[in-house]
């Protein structure tokens, strides 16, 4: 009796959990002096703001810390890498199997409005920070050891939500643009047992439908 193929969210988990254990591994036996602040940085909120990589980099390299330098720039590049493949790849395969919505349109609107929220809040709370009359520096902030801590769980649940997200955007985009009845029909009927009749993805559903009705 052959398996049964894994579905999109076990690949997607194996994935990250395969990231964050490897990528710390690296960090473990690579870095030194992590827990050793570096002098003079200024607060940075978040590794996902743009010049934060850049920032911190310079600043191990200009402590002397060439080598905790690169293996924060190759996780930086690797956390990226990891959010932008999750995603190409999670539409993909939405794309070419036209299946069931994993996350749900409800689910997605949620968190990319929270993920949207969160990025506005780290930008306002790092100019303010920025624009203090005396910056903050030595602290916890400039601790390389949080730094990868925070990076590195962060990349994980990023990529897999985006890839979830990504996979229903491209199902539904197939679906609306091929107008199989059938497949429709029963975009429509899972929308609305799963998600609920009132929910934003049966609407969509529904919308779609009645778009592709034949006239």
């Amino acid at each position: 009796m052959n398996p049964a193929p894994l579905s999109f969210r076990a690949v997607t988990a194996l994935i990250v959990a395969a990231y964050a254990v490897l990528l710390g591994v690296l960090v473990a036996a690579l870095g030194h002096d992590l827990l050793r602040p570096v002098p003079g940085l200024a607060p940075q909120v978040s590794w996902l703001m743009h010049e934060t990589t850049q920032i911190r980099v310079s600043a191990l390299l200009a402590s002397g810390r060439s080598g905790s330098a690169s293996l924060y720039a190759l996780s930086a590049a690797l956390s990226w890498g990891l959010i932008g493949a999750l995603c190409a790849g999670g539409f993909v395969w939405g794309v070419l199997n036209k299946g069931a919505t994993v996350l749900g349109v409800d689910k997605s609107m949620g968190y990319l409005t929270a993920l949207a929220g969160l990025y506005a809040l780290s930008t306002v709370v790092e100019l303010g920070l920025h624009h203090l009359p005396v910056q903050p520096r030595g602290f916890l902030h400039a601790i390389p050891a949080l730094w990868f801590a925070a990076m590195i769980p962060s990349a994980a649940i990023l990529a897999r939500v985006g890839a979830l997200i990504a996979h229903d955007f491209g199902a539904l985009i197939v679906i609306a643009l091929e107008g199989e009845p059938k497949r429709i029909a029963e975009l429509v009927a899972s929308a609305e047992e799963t998600r609920g009749v009132t929910s934003m993805e049966a609407r969509l559903a529904r919308r779609i439908a009645a778009m592709r009705a034949p006239r």
